[in-house]
């Protein structure tokens, strides 16, 4: 239970002078709001009534001012208390008024993008940079406060991005719009950064322009997720790529190597070190969530990885020990975004061999990297496999994630519908 008051500091400010604050007390732990209001002296306070005397020259609209203060701190702790996260910090935070100042959308992502710097978050940093250049080019480089950014300046701006074109990754002469799920991504980070103001108190949540009613809604499209077939696999498998530069065999196994080992991402399995691999058994930490765990290592598997084990593994040319050569020569990882970078970079390389080794076994189907989690999915799906063991293997938190993703997948049911109806 809440409990609120006013506190006047027994000591004097600088001034000479008593400030008057809302305390507010919650669970034995105390918050101090500062009113802006001071005594002249102690003797204008009456403890016990909780009041300002009369000798104070404006006593009647100072308590008037104080009883409103007491009022919106109790209906603040009411409030949150519903909500089921009440603290005296909490109250405090919600009442903190939003800064009197100019504040730019730009000092709040300048202030993200040093931070994400500083986390070594290099993916974030390169993908959320495009993102916000776009948004400068049609916001006056970034110098508009967040009032401005309501909800008819952000329908413009999603106007502005339906109507601007990049260039194809494989044709830079061809230019094609952006996707649904491109702009909804600049939609997120613009959101992400006012929300970062609100938390601040450098925004007020009353010109929030993202929402229901009237406001901008962001929803994320739906994007197909296709596998590769088992004859397309089998296909990877046994070409022979001996005639080729290295790239394009080490793309290849590495791709398998997420495919056998349930789906792993590439960043993990660019990772794999020779001290994972321990009584036929494959041990690692997922680096996405921190997740650790165990897999069985197929045989398959193994026939990859022993091709690495000679000139790779030694210690003098690869000194964190790793499986795959890529980030063999980096002075250490633990300079996460001279990592992230690296594996940025590699995995480009890794993509673009991946897709003239498509052409090379006669598929037109994109077979990235992370494609190898699709394929993995796309299989289990077909062999009927459990979500439960799905999800031990994917080492998702909630099974409700390891089925929405199967979804994905899940064909059958919709192919023998139509197999039904139309076969008479």
């Amino acid at each position: 239970m809440a409990t609120v008051r006013v506190y006047i500091r027994k000591r004097a400010a600088k001034d000479g002078k008593f400030p008057i604050s809302i305390c507010i007390t919650i669970n034995r732990k105390q918050e101090y709001i500062l009113t802006g209001q001071k005594l002249d002296s102690l003797s204008q306070w009456d403890e016990k009534s909780q009041r300002v005397r009369k000798t104070h020259p404006n006593a009647t609209r100072l308590n008037n001012f104080l009883l409103t203060e007491l009022a919106k701190a109790n209906d603040k702790a009411l409030e949150l208390e519903t909500k089921g996260k009440v603290s005296a910090k909490a109250v405090k935070t919600e009442l903190k008024p939003v800064e009197e100042r100019i504040v730019y959308f730009r000092d709040i992502a300048d202030r993200h993008m040093q931070e994400q710097f500083q986390c070594g978050n290099y993916d974030v940093i390169r993908t959320d940079k495009a993102r916000l250049k776009r948004f400068y080019e049609f916001a006056k480089d970034g110098k508009v406060t967040f009032p401005e950014i309501n909800s008819e300046f952000m329908q413009r701006y999603v106007v502005f991005l339906k109507s601007a074109k990049k260039y194809r990754f494989s044709d830079k002469s061809a230019i094609q719009p952006l996707s649904e799920r491109t702009i909804t991504n600049h939609l997120i980070i613009v959101r992400t950064i006012y929300n970062r103001a609100i938390s601040a108190k450098l925004a007020s949540k009353e010109d929030y322009p993202f929402g229901a009613h009237g406001k901008v809604t962001i929803r994320f499209p739906q994007s197909a997720k296709v596998g590769l077939s088992e004859t397309e696999i089998a296909n990877l498998e046994t070409l022979d790529l001996s005639g080729h530069t290295p790239i394009y065999n080490d793309a290849r196994n590495i791709w398998l190597t997420e495919y056998f080992f349930a789906g792993m991402r590439v960043t993990d399995c660019l990772l794999l070190k020779w001290t994972d691999l321990q009584d036929g058994r494959l041990y690692y930490q997922m680096s996405k969530n921190g997740e650790h765990g165990s897999l069985k290592v197929p045989g398959k598997a193994l026939a990859i990885i022993e091709q690495y084990r000679y000139g790779c593994g030694d210690k003098v040319n690869n000194r964190h020990n790793l499986i795959f050569p890529y980030l063999k020569d980096l002075p250490s990882l633990d300079d996460r975004f001279a990592l992230r970078r690296r594996i940025s970079h590699v995995v480009k390389r890794l993509n673009k061999a991946m897709g003239s080794i498509m052409v090379m076994i006669g598929s037109t189907k994109n077979a990235s990297q992370h494609k190898a989690r699709h394929s993995f999915a796309q299989r289990a799906e077909e062999k009927e496999i459990h979500p439960k063991v799905l999800q031990k293997l994917y080492r998702h938190e909630s099974l409700l994630t390891t089925m929405g993703y199967q979804s994905n997948f899940s064909t059958k049911k919709a192919d023998d519908a139509i197999d039904a109806v139309i076969g008479f």
